[in-house]
């Protein structure tokens, strides 16, 4: 079954953080490198959710959403949201290849996320390979996962799969107790930066690779985003600098698992931010509802990117 007969994707608040914390990065980015005329490539699924962002947020005219299953094609192509959305029937790494050869868009900078349902396994693997070597310069990578450990075979064997996947930038002596429970996302996080910068090493890429995007989060299954620019090689260290900066937002060192609330919940505590102390559950208690503690905490921190979700009755 694929994943939009059982997901809607618009509707899941941990991951609609994740987004705008990746678009209003990129958003930061543009005032400082060579982003004119990006060209969107993702995995719109029938929803969209990211293409209608690209639009509104970045201003992305071109948009090209890749779709392997046949009437998950059928259905993408009716729901397309704006003109210049082309969605394209294949699975990527058969999709992409032509796209690298595309008049064009070959010498446009692209905006690629790869927002996948599975773990990263060998065929992600050949993905971030071929864009590395390919994508224009000055292009956006990001690449989403399932980071649940049981995705990556039993706990003994873990380190080795885990060395299948990502080769030698896996430490000899990593630790198993970092290939379970929540550690486990933020070793592969970890993994998949350090992979990319590698392959880009590897293939000599004029300006390498510059991780910039690394963002856990859960609603239902743990989930991984990372990802990074592939800047020219004068545009490095801008670069380089930019996503180093402390305002830089999109590496959170926590996992965003936002909480489910109701509108009247969602506008009571938001009618008490931004504060210059921390918002508690005392206080939270004290409106006449109650949370733990790491959902009033998420909410603090992610308030402005939280979504608010109505139902309308006809």
């Amino acid at each position: 079954m694929a994943s939009f007969d059982t997901i809607n994707y618009s509707l899941r608040p941990s991951k609609t953080i994740q987004r705008h914390l990746v678009f209003n990065g990129v958003h930061h980015l543009q005032g400082h490198l060579d982003f004119d005329h990006l060209v969107y490539i993702g995995l719109g699924s029938i929803w969209f959710t990211d293409f209608a962002m690209a639009h509104k947020v970045l201003g992305i005219d071109d948009m090209i959403s890749i779709e392997a299953q046949e009437i998950g094609y059928r259905r993408a192509t009716f729901n397309a949201p704006y003109a210049t959305v082309r969605v394209i029937e294949g699975l990527s790494g058969v999709v992409l290849p032509k796209l690298f050869v595309d008049p064009a868009i070959s010498r446009r900078p692209w905006m690629v996320w790869l927002d996948y349902d599975g773990e990263f396994d060998e065929s992600v693997s050949d993905d971030v390979r071929s864009l590395v070597e390919n994508a224009p310069e000055n292009s956006i990578l990001l690449i989403t996962f399932n980071g649940h450990e049981m995705s990556y075979g039993r706990a003994p064997e873990r380190v080795e799969r885990l060395r299948d996947l990502f080769g030698d930038v896996v430490p000899d002596d990593l630790p198993k107790n970092a290939c379970k429970d929540e550690r486990m996302q933020q070793t592969l996080a970890d993994l998949a930066l350090d992979f990319t910068q590698s392959v880009a090493a590897d293939l000599s890429r004029p300006g390498g690779f510059v991780p910039a995007f690394r963002i856990v989060y859960k609603d239902s299954a743990p989930m991984v985003t990372v990802g990074g620019l592939l800047p020219s090689k004068g545009a490095a260290k801008v670069a380089r600098d930019l996503v180093a900066d402390q305002r830089w937002r999109c590496k959170p060192t926590k996992p965003i698992i936002a909480p489910h609330l109701t509108i009247r919940e969602a506008a009571s505590l938001q009618a008490m931010l931004p504060r210059a102390g921390k918002l508690t559950r005392v206080i939270v208690q004290g409106l006449g509802f109650d949370l733990e503690d790491d959902q009033v905490e998420a909410f603090q921190n992610y308030y402005r990117q939280y979504p608010a979700f109505a139902q309308i009755l006809a």
